[in-house]
Order: C-alpha cells, then structure tokens, then sequence
C-alpha cells in the first residue's frame, strides 16, 4: 500500500523559520521527534500547537502522521478526518488519503474506501489514490468473502449442533416411553402378584373354613353315630336278658 504522510511536516519545518510564536515552536519540537522516532511524544507537541490555534488543520495532520507511525491506526483516522475537518485545501486531499491509510491498517475497508473516494474527488487523477482505493474494495471484497465463509460455517456448525440436540430429545423421548413402559410393567406385575397373594389367601380361608365345616360334618356325624351305636347297644343288651332274669 502507498502512503503520503510526512509532505506536509517537511514543508511546515520550512516555512517555520519565518515564524517565532509558540505555535510554530509547537510543530517544529514535534517535528524533531517525529525524526527522532518517538512518535508519542511528537503526537503530544502537535497536540499542544492545535490546542493553541484549534482553526488549523495542520496539527491533526501531523499528530496522525504520529499516531500512524505508533501504530494507532484508528487514532491517526480521527485526528486525519479531523484535519479534513478543517476545510484547509492545503491537507484536504492527503489527509482524506490518510485517513483512507489508516483505517487501512486498521481493517476498516469500507471506511478506507470511502475516504480514498473523497480523496479523489479532489484529485481525480491521483494514482496513488486509485491504486489504494483498489486495494481497499480488494480487501473488502476478501473480507466480506471471509464472513461470509465463517458464516457459512457456524450455521452448518449450529444445523449440526440443533441436529445432535434434536437426536438427544427423541432418545430421551425414547428413554421416557421405555421407562414409563417398564415401569407400567413392573406396577402390572406388582398388581398381579398381589391379587394372586390376595386369591391365594382367600383360598386358603376357603379351605379351611371347608376343613372346618367338614371337620365340624364329620364330628357331628361321629356323634350321631356314636347315639347310634349306644342305642343299639342299650336293644342288644334288652334284647339279651333270659328268662330267668324276669
């Protein structure tokens, strides 16, 4: 990817030697660190130089200049869109290309490509523009690819997931009935048995209360007998007298 950062900070360290305010010494100290490498502290100079002329673009210029050499991607967007804020016609073009830049690197392709479009609408004819632009939809276009593929993904991953839940209701459905049959069988037979306990204890009273009756039958019928048998006993012992016992 093609980047246009620092044009401008070269061309204000120039044009500041013509200049002896605090503002100027602002950009030139962030300057110098900027050269130095130590972008932070750069940031926090050209912080310092917008608070002091909050109407100039060039301080957010430069502090994303900063930031996107720090590696704040989305920090050097805000202040580069800031500077475009500023209607400067001087940064207008770079910091919207800038801005496209960073959000870029920070993987905001549909905010890229609206920026590097803003960008050429005010140099149509700017190849670095155009070739970053292409980049951009190219990488929006992966990435929309990409989301779709891990979309694509997951809602197979959750068909399979609601499928494996499903089989998992229908077994435990399947579980219940078995069960509940089982359970219906168990209660079958512990009935059963019962009503045979229940039958088998009134047949057995039957029986003896039939011993009983019987039993009662037979000692009735002995003692009938037995009446019987004293009677014949009293006619046989009548009957036996002789004649001498008169």
């Amino acid at each position: 990817m093609r980047i246009r950062l620092i044009s401008v900070l070269v061309f204000l360290n120039v044009i500041s030697l013509a200049y002896a305010d605090e503002y100027r010494s602002k950009i030139n100290e962030g300057y110098d660190l900027y050269k130095d490498g130590e972008y932070d502290k750069a940031a926090e100079k050209f912080k310092d130089a917008g608070i002091l002329k909050p109407d100039k673009a060039l301080p957010s210029y430069d502090k994303g200049t900063a930031l996107y050499k720090s590696n704040d991607f989305e920090g050097a967007a805000n202040e580069f869109q800031g500077s475009l804020a500023k209607n400067d016609p001087g940064v207008r073009a770079d910091a919207a290309y800038n801005a496209g830049n960073s959000y870029y690197r920070a993987g905001k392709y549909d905010q890229a490509i609206k920026s590097y479009i803003d960008a050429l609408k005010l140099q149509p004819k700017d190849k670095d523009y155009k070739h970053n632009l292409e980049m951009a939809l190219m990488q929006m276009k992966q990435q929309q690819q990409q989301q779709q593929n891990k979309q694509n993904k997951d809602d197979k991953k959750n068909q399979q997931q609601q499928k494996q839940d499903q089989q998992k209701q229908d077994q435990n459905k399947d579980q219940q009935k078995q069960d509940q049959t089982q359970n219906q069988q168990d209660k079958d037979k512990q009935d059963q048995k019962k009503q045979d306990q229940q039958q088998q204890r009134a047949s057995q009273q039957q029986k003896q209360e039939m011993d009983k009756q019987k039993a009662q039958e037979l000692l009735a019928r002995f003692a009938n007998d037995e009446k019987d048998i004293q009677k014949r006993l009293k006619q046989v012992n009548v009957r036996g007298k002789s004649a001498n016992d008169w």
